[in-house]
């Protein structure tokens, strides 16, 4: 029996998982088939020129692997919520996930490894799982 993972093409896409803190946050990108894609990346929140970096790289990644891309914010108290706005204003999908959720889904390290980087890691892998439940968020009128 083969341990080969099959995806439906029409549902492919890059995973790019967010670990946030209140003045940066890390990103990391994912391939539909798990593989983790170069660095984390740090956002500078207080930084237009880090932001626009930060989605020069996604558009950067969707073109070189010729699919979409979806955004995981990992849910941080408030501190998620600028970087959601400003990424959905720019026209991607962004989701939240409940940090619950993105601890109990992955064991990628057995050793108990925990730092921004790492977790970013998880939270794009998680990121790629069909059965995922993401937060709702306000609307645009809430916030």
């Amino acid at each position: 029996m083969s341990n080969k993972i099959i995806f439906n093409l029409d549902e492919l896409f890059i995973s790019l998982g967010i670990d946030v803190g209140a003045d940066f946050s890390w990103m990391s990108i994912a391939l539909p088939n798990q593989q983790l894609v170069g660095k984390p990346f740090k956002i500078l929140h207080n930084s237009m020129n880090s932001l626009l970096t930060t989605v020069s790289k996604i558009k950067e990644a969707e073109e070189l692997y010729s699919l979409e891309s979806r955004i995981f914010l990992e849910s941080t108290g408030i501190y998620h919520y600028p970087l959601f706005c400003y990424l959905r204003d720019k026209g991607f999908n962004c989701s939240v996930i409940n940090p619950i959720i993105t601890k109990n889904s992955t064991n990628i390290n057995i050793r108990k490894v925990h730092n921004d980087r790492f977790d970013s890691k998880k939270v794009a892998l998680v990121g790629l799982k069909p059965d995922l439940k993401v937060s709702l968020m306000p609307s645009d009128l809430a916030l």
